[in-house]
Parts: C-alpha cells; structure tokens; sequence
C-alpha cells in the first residue's frame, strides 16, 4: 500500500480530528517539553500519510515538502537540512527557518505547519468525486 495517490475524506477526517485533539491535549497540560511534545506531534502527523506518492525531482517548498525536511531534522540532529530533490525557499516556506537553523518547534509553529499539512493532503490527495 506504498505511494498512494489518494486518501480517502474519512482518512483525513480522522487524521485531521487526531492532530486537533492531540495538540489541544498538549496545550492544555503541557508547561515544560513543549518542543519534544510538538515533535512528536508533528512525527505522528507525518506518519498518518507516510505512503503518500512523493515527487521524485525538483520538489518545491510547500507544507509536504516542509514537514519531510523537518521529520528529518527532528530525527537527526534537530538542524534544518536540504535533502535532494526537495528544492527549499526559505521565503515559500511555512515557518520560515534558514537552512542549518537549529530547530526548536512550539506548539504554534505546529498548529501552523501542521494545519497547513493537512490543507495540502486534501488538495492533492483527496479522491475524485
């Protein structure tokens, strides 16, 4: 079931559900760790389309492209770094960090990257009607 071409409005709608209440629960008991819990929040809503078709050259900067670049930092060393084929522009980007920026995400920039995620998952992956 690798390199999906749809996601179904069921699919997203329980992803979408999942991602709101998770970072509402965050908010609401979270005071210290807010930058590992909206690591983990943004790793989990990368997995729920981890098969999701990907461009194989000249990808550009949009909402999918940045939550790859930053599920690669937080598994790393947190460093914002490009990864080929992935074209980055700081200026296109939704959080707008420079690459080899030190990443230290909070629960904001999640609501952001992550909402902004979700939007593009439902214009290119929804199934036709």
């Amino acid at each position: 079931m690798l390199d999906r071409r749809t996601f179904t409005d069921e699919e997203q709608a329980y992803a979408r559900e999942w991602f709101e209440e998770t970072l509402q629960a965050a908010r609401d008991v979270h005071t210290i760790g807010e930058r590992r819990a909206s690591e983990g929040i943004l790793l989990a809503l990368d997995r729920w389309f981890v098969h999701r078709l990907r461009s194989v050259a000249g990808e550009d900067t949009n909402p999918l492209t940045e939550v790859s670049l930053v599920v690669e930092a937080i598994m790393s060393d947190g460093v914002l770094r490009e990864h080929p084929p992935i074209v980055y522009d700081r200026s296109r980007a939704v959080l707008g960090n420079a690459i080899g920026e030190h990443l230290t995400l909070t629960f904001d920039d999640v609501e952001r990257l992550g909402g902004a995620f979700l939007q593009e998952i439902a214009a290119r992956y929804s199934a036709p009607r």
